[in-house]
């Protein structure tokens, strides 16, 4: 039982640190819509792998590269907006999550683990993966840290400083992608986009500073994961769901503070 906590708790430090730097980036890139676009295109892998009978993980991880992989790339050339072509590609990769699920016939408990997501059915693998995922996500923020930063505050200005903007953005979709399919089956693809996005939304509340913003966000992300599962494991509701309520209650409170400094502000100019 211990050994099973351990890696609970563990799955919850590593996706939450995971989901956070990827929020980090896609807020900071009014990206936003983003994360909930990758997350059903990796549920849409996954749906249709378990009803070929495949392994979920590698197509969910396939299904979210090929939509961030193409969605850069795609959007420069036609001359559209990122979030814009987000939007089609979210309807349509959930679309097709829900044909995949209509023509299984049955609810499986594979395609339900895949929708809402639980921390406590995590094998060791998906451990692995969460850890190489993030490590490989930490790499590359020490050593791009410059042009990450020449990017996130504005692409076309990086280009113009001789930043290699084009292929520092399209990197960051697809870590993006990588950090929320790994990060599937423990939160759910219908309330992964919530511990992407509310933990940096909030810190974007008590700061505009990159490094405070990401310490902030990364330390929300996970906080949201950890709390979420151990209310869930106090109160027995599903983890997923758990997160999403800790994330949201997070964002608030931030919220409120921010509004709070700014009246105390108000009323010292008085």
């Amino acid at each position: 039982m211990i050994v099973l906590e351990i890696k609970w708790w563990l799955a919850a430090l590593l996706g939450g640190a995971c989901c956070g730097l990827a929020g980090f980036y896609l807020v900071a890139l009014n990206l936003p819509f983003l994360g909930i676009c990758l997350a059903h295109a990796a549920m849409a892998g996954g749906v249709f792998a378990i009803a070929l009978g495949l392994p979920p993980l590698p197509c969910a991880v396939v299904a979210a590269l090929l939509v961030a992989a193409v969605l850069g790339p795609v959007a420069d050339r036609a001359r559209m907006a990122v979030n814009t072509l987000s939007g089609i590609l979210f309807s349509l990769t959930l679309g097709l999550s829900f044909l995949g699920i209509g023509l299984m016939g049955t609810a499986r408990s594979e395609v339900l683990a895949l929708l809402w997501g639980s921390l406590l059915l995590l094998r060791w693998w998906d451990i692995g993966a969460l850890v190489a995922v993030l490590a490989a996500g930490l790499v590359l923020a020490a050593i791009f840290s410059k042009e990450i930063k020449a990017v996130l505050f504005d692409r076309r200005l990086a280009w113009m400083n001789g930043v290699p903007a084009s292929a520092i953005f399209y990197g960051l979709l697809i870590w993006c992608g990588l950090a929320v399919t790994v990060n599937l089956q423990a939160v759910g693809g219908l309330m992964l986009y919530s511990l992407v996005v509310n933990p940096a939304a909030a810190a974007r509340q008590l700061t505009e500073r990159y490094d405070a913003a990401l310490g902030w966000t990364v330390a929300f992300a996970v906080a949201s994961a950890c709390g979420g599962l151990g209310l869930s494991l106090a109160a027995g509701w599903p983890t997923g769901a758990s997160i999403v309520i800790i994330s949201s209650a997070l964002f608030a409170v931030a919220a409120g503070a921010r509004l709070l400094r700014r009246e105390i502000r108000i009323g010292a100019q008085r």
